[in-house]
């Protein structure tokens, strides 16, 4: 029904399904998903938790707990299910990429490009974690011209990206010693 955008009656099935068996991971991490398909973070996050706490052992319940978390603001917790979350699928790049993300963002360049370094591994075509390898190599002033080229890959796939054009216009200061043109940019 989900699939169907009948939400309500998702809920009920899984209502219904809770009720039989209150320990289903996979129900009680559908609930969660449909408190956050509602915009309600705070109901999903306990639904999240609550599936966590049948089995820490569920990509998909870790990932997107860890997701949850840190829209709702709390980093810490996230890095430790996201942490799960890799080490239970290494093939997947997106719990890499966030953890990049969260790294970047608090300016640990080197962690960060270490997370975004697997995550282009696994998905080579992976955009963000192209640009925000880039950065990290950028803040760490190290390879710039590396750092140019995956700023340039970056925005050849979603030429439209002003952080990524950011980015790329920052390393390229970096080398040159001059501003790029936006022209330079659409070329890259």
């Amino acid at each position: 029904f989900g699939i169907m955008g009948k939400l309500g009656k998702a809920k009920k099935e899984f209502e219904k399904a809770i009720k039989i068996n209150p320990n289903e991971v996979m129900v009680v991490y559908n609930i969660g998903l449909l408190y956050k398909i509602n915009n309600d973070i705070d109901k999903s996050i306990v639904y999240l938790r609550k599936a966590h706490g049948i089995d820490g052992h569920v990509f998909e319940v870790e990932l997107f707990l860890g997701y949850l978390l840190l829209q709702n603001k709390q980093k810490k917790l996230a890095l430790k299910h996201l942490e799960t979350a890799s080490r239970i699928n290494p093939n997947s790049g997106l719990a890499f990429r966030v953890k990049g993300e969260i790294y970047l963002g608090d300016k640990l360049a080197e962690k960060a490009g270490k997370e975004f370094n697997k995550a282009i591994k696994i998905n080579p075509l992976d955009a963000i974690s192209l640009s925000g390898y880039a950065k990290s190599l950028e803040l760490q002033d190290k390879n710039l011209k590396i750092a140019l080229s995956f700023a340039n890959n970056s925005i050849a796939l979603e030429p439209n990206n002003k952080l990524f054009k950011k980015r790329l216009k920052t390393i390229q200061l970096k080398i040159d010693g001059k501003p790029v043109s936006e022209e330079t940019i659409k070329t890259a």
